[in-house]
């Protein structure tokens, strides 16, 4: 693990834009809270290197968040999706967008398509998830024999991106092997405990069908917050105006959500500050501010019902049509779909009344 640490950390000093943390005067926040309600953003993965486009973009989600309830709702549009893409004579793939130019060009694309009007937007690279997750002690999944056994066949082609790295000098050729042995899962079951390069190949998984590998892709992300929420759960003691301030925090900073204060705020945004390094993101300190606010939140619901986030999650995969048959279009497979009802049914998912 510590070895993963120290390798994608030195890929991730050459290819991620860093934000500090800045120095903010001692306020409340309940104003502030009051006026801000969900925030949106799209959430593009991809299997190549970089970060800002060039390579298959193949998870593009939209997450929508309430920092004042801690609600997440999550919207999954499978990458063989067609859209309509400006400057192409046939549908095109919902990658395309991103190997063209970047989350900007996928988020304008969306937009036109859908009728949405979502301005914010992360995107990481697989090596960069890898690593946030490693960074938050890695997740615990359901995994099924067949699902385990399918991601150790995965370690063949994930060595291939490796090995490329090896070429270009980031990575010596034993380091390459030492990260591709470090996919190899022995274990399956309900508490299956995966690192950061073993999360994201099975969050890649589509032996059975897209949408599961979409459906498996949520619960990644899902957990990944849940490990989050955990690491911040290890150092602070969250509660409520519901409840009694607690009276034995075993020397963990109390913070009462109802009442937030700016060194709250700065506690919050620090413990998940690897979220927004390893991300190439057009986010505000204001719009990261209600990211973490929305992440503790949802930590704190989840830990008073005794459930992990993922069970207050909710969820869908994109477009209407995931589980009819391909359709062909200029010799690319995929789904044609009705963009007026997905658009429709988009919005009655992300924007629909609490």
């Amino acid at each position: 693990m510590k070895q993963i640490l120290k390798l994608t950390a030195m890929v991730l000093a050459i290819c991620l834009l860093l934000f500090a943390v800045p120095v903010i005067a001692e306020e409340t926040l309940e104003d502030v809270e009051d006026e801000r309600g969900w925030i949106d953003f799209i959430l593009v993965c991809n299997e190549g290197m970089n970060n800002e486009g060039g390579n298959s973009g193949n998870t593009m989600m939209v997450i929508s968040m309430n920092p004042d309830t801690g609600k997440i709702r999550l919207m999954m549009l499978t990458w063989d999706t067609f859209i309509q893409y400006p400057g192409y004579d046939a549908p095109q793939k919902i990658d395309m967008p991103y190997r063209n130019n970047g989350p900007e060009e996928t988020m304008k694309v969306f937009n036109a398509n859908f009728d949405m009007d979502i301005k914010l937007f992360m995107s990481l690279n697989y090596l960069n998830l890898a690593s946030l997750i490693d960074s938050y002690g890695g997740v615990t999944l359901d995994i099924s024999r067949a699902e385990r056994n399918a991601l150790n066949e995965m370690v063949a082609s994930k060595k291939e991106n490796i090995t490329a790295m090896a070429d270009l000098g980031l990575l010596s050729p034993m380091q390459a092997d030492d990260l591709a042995d470090d996919y190899y899962l022995t274990e399956y079951g309900p508490d299956t405990h995966l690192n950061g390069l073993q999360a994201v190949g099975y969050g890649w998984l589509q032996y059975d069908s897209v949408y599961n590998c979409c459906e498996r892709e949520v619960k990644v992300i899902a957990e990944l917050f849940n490990s989050v929420g955990k690491v911040v759960r290890e150092k602070a003691v969250l509660y409520t105006d519901d409840y009694d301030e607690p009276t034995n925090p075993n020397g963990r900073r109390v913070i009462n959500l109802d009442h937030l204060k700016e060194s709250d705020y700065v506690f919050f945004r620090a413990e998940m500050d690897p979220i927004f390094q390893m991300a190439y993101n057009n986010l505000s300190e204001d719009d990261i501010r209600v990211i973490s606010l929305a992440l503790a939140r949802a930590s704190y619901a989840g830990s008073r019902q005794g459930v992990n986030i993922f069970e207050n999650l909710e969820h869908i995969v994109f477009p209407l049509e995931v589980k009819e048959p391909y359709e062909t279009i200029a010799g690319a497979k995929g789904h044609k779909i009705n963009y007026e009802e997905n658009a429709k049914a988009m919005k009655e998912f992300l924007f629909k009344e609490d």
